[in-house]
Protein backbone atom coordinates (compact mmCIF):
# COMPACT_ATOMS: atom_id res chain seq x y z
CA UNK A 1 0.00 0.00 0.00
CA UNK A 2 2.08 3.16 -1.49
CA UNK A 3 1.42 6.85 0.09
CA UNK A 4 -1.97 7.64 -0.95
CA UNK A 5 -1.62 11.73 -1.44
CA UNK A 6 -5.01 14.35 -0.17
CA UNK A 7 -7.19 15.68 -2.64
CA UNK A 8 -6.58 19.45 -2.99
CA UNK A 9 -10.06 19.91 -2.03
CA UNK A 10 -8.94 19.39 1.96
CA UNK A 11 -5.95 22.04 1.75
CA UNK A 12 -9.06 24.43 2.09
CA UNK A 13 -9.26 25.53 5.71
CA UNK A 14 -12.51 23.66 7.36
CA UNK A 15 -14.01 27.05 7.78
CA UNK A 16 -13.80 27.99 3.48
CA UNK A 17 -15.61 24.59 3.45
CA UNK A 18 -18.31 25.00 5.60
CA UNK A 19 -19.18 28.55 4.47
CA UNK A 20 -19.31 27.21 0.88
CA UNK A 21 -21.42 24.40 1.69
CA UNK A 22 -23.65 26.17 4.22
CA UNK A 23 -24.61 29.14 1.45
CA UNK A 24 -24.93 26.45 -1.58
CA UNK A 25 -27.16 23.77 0.70
CA UNK A 26 -30.37 25.96 0.05
CA UNK A 27 -29.87 25.97 -3.43
CA UNK A 28 -29.47 21.62 -3.25
CA UNK A 29 -32.36 21.13 -1.18
CA UNK A 30 -34.57 22.80 -4.07
CA UNK A 31 -33.46 20.52 -6.85
CA UNK A 32 -34.07 17.32 -4.73
CA UNK A 33 -37.03 15.21 -6.44
CA UNK A 34 -40.12 15.23 -4.39
CA UNK A 35 -39.27 11.87 -3.67
CA UNK A 36 -36.14 12.72 -1.64
CA UNK A 37 -33.05 11.07 -2.53
CA UNK A 38 -31.49 7.74 -1.27
CA UNK A 39 -27.78 8.13 0.21
CA UNK A 40 -25.38 5.51 0.94
CA UNK A 41 -21.31 5.60 1.87
CA UNK A 42 -19.32 3.20 0.42
CA UNK A 43 -15.39 2.90 1.42
CA UNK A 44 -12.57 1.28 -0.24
CA UNK A 45 -9.19 0.01 0.23
CA UNK A 46 -9.95 -1.14 3.85
CA UNK A 47 -7.39 -3.90 5.48
CA UNK A 48 -6.02 -2.81 8.84
CA UNK A 49 -6.99 -0.73 11.61
CA UNK A 50 -4.94 2.31 11.79
CA UNK A 51 -5.42 6.21 13.28
CA UNK A 52 -6.99 7.25 10.23
CA UNK A 53 -9.59 4.19 9.66
CA UNK A 54 -10.51 4.66 13.20
CA UNK A 55 -11.51 8.21 12.95
CA UNK A 56 -13.73 7.86 9.53
CA UNK A 57 -15.58 5.23 11.76
CA UNK A 58 -15.72 7.30 14.66
CA UNK A 59 -17.69 10.31 12.87
CA UNK A 60 -19.69 7.24 11.12
CA UNK A 61 -20.48 5.85 15.09
CA UNK A 62 -21.33 9.37 16.17
CA UNK A 63 -24.32 9.58 14.14
CA UNK A 64 -24.95 6.01 13.08
CA UNK A 65 -24.84 5.85 9.74
CA UNK A 66 -23.98 2.63 8.10
CA UNK A 67 -21.00 2.86 6.14
CA UNK A 68 -20.26 -0.29 3.33
CA UNK A 69 -16.72 -1.40 3.84
CA UNK A 70 -14.68 -3.01 0.76
CA UNK A 71 -11.88 -5.45 2.12
CA UNK A 72 -9.41 -6.20 -0.25
CA UNK A 73 -8.13 -10.16 1.02
CA UNK A 74 -4.82 -10.33 0.61
CA UNK A 75 -4.54 -7.64 2.83
CA UNK A 76 -6.23 -9.25 5.93
CA UNK A 77 -5.50 -11.61 8.15
CA UNK A 78 -6.37 -13.05 11.81
CA UNK A 79 -4.88 -10.19 14.05
CA UNK A 80 -5.77 -7.61 11.76
CA UNK A 81 -9.45 -8.07 10.84
CA UNK A 82 -9.63 -8.60 15.20
CA UNK A 83 -8.52 -5.00 15.35
CA UNK A 84 -10.65 -3.98 12.67
CA UNK A 85 -13.62 -5.31 14.11
CA UNK A 86 -12.70 -4.12 17.64
CA UNK A 87 -12.57 -1.02 15.98
CA UNK A 88 -16.35 -1.58 14.89
CA UNK A 89 -17.70 -2.90 17.81
CA UNK A 90 -19.97 -2.80 19.15
CA UNK A 91 -22.10 -1.27 16.42
CA UNK A 92 -21.49 -4.20 13.94
CA UNK A 93 -24.65 -4.46 12.38
CA UNK A 94 -23.65 -0.57 10.87
CA UNK A 95 -20.83 -1.92 8.48
CA UNK A 96 -20.96 -3.88 5.25
CA UNK A 97 -17.89 -5.57 5.32
CA UNK A 98 -17.38 -7.01 1.56
CA UNK A 99 -15.04 -8.45 -0.60
CA UNK A 100 -12.92 -5.69 -2.53
CA UNK A 101 -10.71 -7.22 -5.16
CA UNK A 102 -8.07 -9.71 -4.50
CA UNK A 103 -4.54 -8.11 -3.80
CA UNK A 104 -5.90 -4.72 -5.54
CA UNK A 105 -2.68 -4.65 -7.93
CA UNK A 106 -2.71 -3.21 -11.82
CA UNK A 107 -3.14 -6.60 -13.65
CA UNK A 108 -3.07 -4.83 -17.10
CA UNK A 109 0.14 -3.53 -18.75
CA UNK A 110 -1.44 -0.91 -21.30
CA UNK A 111 -4.53 1.12 -20.98
CA UNK A 112 -7.01 1.96 -18.01
CA UNK A 113 -6.59 -0.03 -14.02
CA UNK A 114 -8.00 -3.40 -13.53
CA UNK A 115 -7.11 -6.18 -11.41
CA UNK A 116 -9.76 -8.22 -13.17
CA UNK A 117 -9.29 -6.58 -16.70
CA UNK A 118 -9.48 -8.39 -20.23
CA UNK A 119 -5.95 -9.62 -20.50
CA UNK A 120 -6.57 -12.30 -17.45
CA UNK A 121 -7.13 -15.73 -18.40
CA UNK A 122 -10.74 -15.95 -16.90
CA UNK A 123 -10.19 -19.42 -14.97
CA UNK A 124 -7.62 -17.44 -12.67
CA UNK A 125 -9.58 -14.59 -11.93
CA UNK A 126 -12.24 -16.87 -10.57
CA UNK A 127 -9.67 -19.09 -8.76
CA UNK A 128 -8.66 -15.80 -6.74
CA UNK A 129 -12.28 -14.14 -6.31
CA UNK A 130 -13.05 -18.35 -4.97
CA UNK A 131 -9.67 -17.95 -2.92
CA UNK A 132 -10.64 -14.35 -1.53
CA UNK A 133 -13.60 -15.19 -0.48
CA UNK A 134 -12.97 -18.15 1.46
CA UNK A 135 -10.44 -15.90 2.95
CA UNK A 136 -12.74 -13.15 4.15
CA UNK A 137 -15.72 -15.93 5.12
CA UNK A 138 -13.29 -17.30 8.16
CA UNK A 139 -11.88 -14.35 8.90
CA UNK A 140 -14.98 -12.30 9.49
CA UNK A 141 -17.51 -15.03 9.80
CA UNK A 142 -20.85 -14.08 9.90
CA UNK A 143 -19.90 -10.27 9.74
CA UNK A 144 -18.95 -11.25 5.96
CA UNK A 145 -21.27 -9.62 3.45
CA UNK A 146 -21.41 -11.00 -0.33
CA UNK A 147 -21.09 -8.19 -2.35
CA UNK A 148 -18.13 -6.93 -4.05
CA UNK A 149 -16.29 -4.02 -4.99
CA UNK A 150 -13.52 -4.05 -7.96
CA UNK A 151 -10.35 -2.27 -7.28
CA UNK A 152 -10.79 0.95 -9.42
CA UNK A 153 -14.80 0.34 -9.75
CA UNK A 154 -13.42 -1.86 -12.95
CA UNK A 155 -13.89 -5.22 -14.17
CA UNK A 156 -15.04 -7.47 -17.25
CA UNK A 157 -18.84 -9.74 -18.05
CA UNK A 158 -16.56 -13.10 -17.36
CA UNK A 159 -15.49 -11.19 -13.77
CA UNK A 160 -18.88 -10.76 -13.06
CA UNK A 161 -20.44 -14.53 -13.94
CA UNK A 162 -17.77 -15.33 -11.58
CA UNK A 163 -19.19 -13.71 -8.89
CA UNK A 164 -22.48 -14.72 -9.54
CA UNK A 165 -21.71 -18.46 -9.43
CA UNK A 166 -19.92 -18.27 -6.46
CA UNK A 167 -23.00 -16.56 -4.70
CA UNK A 168 -22.08 -12.75 -4.54
CA UNK A 169 -25.20 -11.06 -4.40
CA UNK A 170 -24.06 -7.74 -5.57
CA UNK A 171 -21.74 -5.18 -7.31
CA UNK A 172 -21.21 -1.97 -6.47
CA UNK A 173 -18.52 0.19 -9.12
CA UNK A 174 -18.84 3.71 -10.64
CA UNK A 175 -22.43 5.20 -12.13
CA UNK A 176 -22.15 4.80 -15.50
CA UNK A 177 -19.63 2.04 -16.08
CA UNK A 178 -19.33 -0.78 -18.34
CA UNK A 179 -20.17 -3.75 -19.21
CA UNK A 180 -23.67 -3.62 -18.36
CA UNK A 181 -24.14 -5.70 -14.86
CA UNK A 182 -25.64 -9.00 -14.70
CA UNK A 183 -29.74 -9.64 -14.07
CA UNK A 184 -28.49 -11.25 -11.16
CA UNK A 185 -26.27 -9.46 -9.61
CA UNK A 186 -27.22 -5.64 -9.42
CA UNK A 187 -24.85 -2.71 -9.36
CA UNK A 188 -25.32 -0.95 -6.52
CA UNK A 189 -22.75 1.87 -7.45
CA UNK A 190 -21.19 5.16 -6.30
CA UNK A 191 -21.71 8.78 -7.65
CA UNK A 192 -19.80 11.27 -5.87
CA UNK A 193 -16.20 10.40 -4.94
CA UNK A 194 -14.86 12.01 -1.85
CA UNK A 195 -10.79 11.29 -1.58
CA UNK A 196 -9.34 10.46 -5.26
CA UNK A 197 -10.67 13.20 -7.74
CA UNK A 198 -7.78 15.08 -9.06
CA UNK A 199 -8.56 18.63 -9.43
CA UNK A 200 -6.42 21.27 -9.79
CA UNK A 201 -6.71 23.67 -6.95
CA UNK A 202 -8.85 23.74 -3.52
CA UNK A 203 -11.25 26.31 -4.76
CA UNK A 204 -12.14 24.11 -8.20
CA UNK A 205 -12.28 21.20 -5.69
CA UNK A 206 -15.18 22.71 -3.83
CA UNK A 207 -17.47 23.34 -7.43
CA UNK A 208 -16.18 19.40 -8.32
CA UNK A 209 -17.75 18.14 -5.49
CA UNK A 210 -20.85 20.70 -5.23
CA UNK A 211 -21.69 19.52 -8.96
CA UNK A 212 -21.09 15.86 -8.34
CA UNK A 213 -23.83 15.81 -5.38
CA UNK A 214 -26.23 18.06 -7.55
CA UNK A 215 -25.91 15.78 -10.29
CA UNK A 216 -26.17 12.60 -8.03
CA UNK A 217 -29.36 14.11 -6.12
CA UNK A 218 -31.23 14.19 -9.57
CA UNK A 219 -31.06 10.83 -10.08
CA UNK A 220 -32.80 10.48 -7.02
CA UNK A 221 -29.77 8.95 -4.96
CA UNK A 222 -26.40 9.78 -3.79
CA UNK A 223 -23.78 6.96 -3.48
CA UNK A 224 -20.28 8.52 -1.31
CA UNK A 225 -17.08 6.36 -2.31
CA UNK A 226 -14.78 7.34 0.71
CA UNK A 227 -10.90 6.41 1.05
CA UNK A 228 -9.75 6.68 4.44
CA UNK A 229 -5.86 6.49 3.44
CA UNK A 230 -6.24 9.88 1.76
CA UNK A 231 -8.14 11.68 4.67
CA UNK A 232 -6.43 14.38 6.50
CA UNK A 233 -7.88 16.67 9.78
CA UNK A 234 -9.68 19.09 7.39
CA UNK A 235 -11.53 16.10 5.44
CA UNK A 236 -12.42 14.38 8.93
CA UNK A 237 -14.28 17.69 10.20
CA UNK A 238 -16.17 17.80 6.61
CA UNK A 239 -17.40 14.64 6.87
CA UNK A 240 -18.58 15.66 10.13
CA UNK A 241 -19.99 17.98 8.86
CA UNK A 242 -21.82 16.68 5.69
CA UNK A 243 -23.51 13.70 7.77
CA UNK A 244 -24.85 16.07 9.77
CA UNK A 245 -26.28 18.07 7.13
CA UNK A 246 -27.45 15.04 5.57
CA UNK A 247 -29.42 14.12 8.45
CA UNK A 248 -31.29 16.94 9.09
CA UNK A 249 -31.97 17.60 5.43
CA UNK A 250 -35.69 15.37 5.14
CA UNK A 251 -35.45 14.79 1.40
CA UNK A 252 -32.21 12.79 2.30
CA UNK A 253 -33.34 8.91 3.36
CA UNK A 254 -29.44 7.46 4.84
CA UNK A 255 -29.90 3.88 3.49
CA UNK A 256 -28.04 0.73 4.43
CA UNK A 257 -26.70 -0.24 1.25
CA UNK A 258 -27.46 -4.13 2.12
CA UNK A 259 -30.91 -2.65 1.81
CA UNK A 260 -30.73 -1.53 -1.01
CA UNK A 261 -31.04 -4.70 -3.26
CA UNK A 262 -33.98 -4.43 -5.60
Amino acid sequence: MSYRPVASIWKNNISTLINSFDFWWNHLEKIIPEEGCDVFFRADDIGYSGYQFSEMIRVFKKHEVPLSLAVVPAWANESRVASLLDTLKPELNLWCLHQHGYRHINCEKEGKKFEFGPSRDKNKVKAELKKGQQKLSTLLGENFCPFFTPPWNRCTSDTMNSLSDLGFVAISRSINVSPCPLDNLPDLPINIDLHTVKEKNPKSGIQILQSQIEKAVQTDYAGFMLHHQRMNKTSFLFLDYLLSKIKDTPSFQIKDIRDMLP
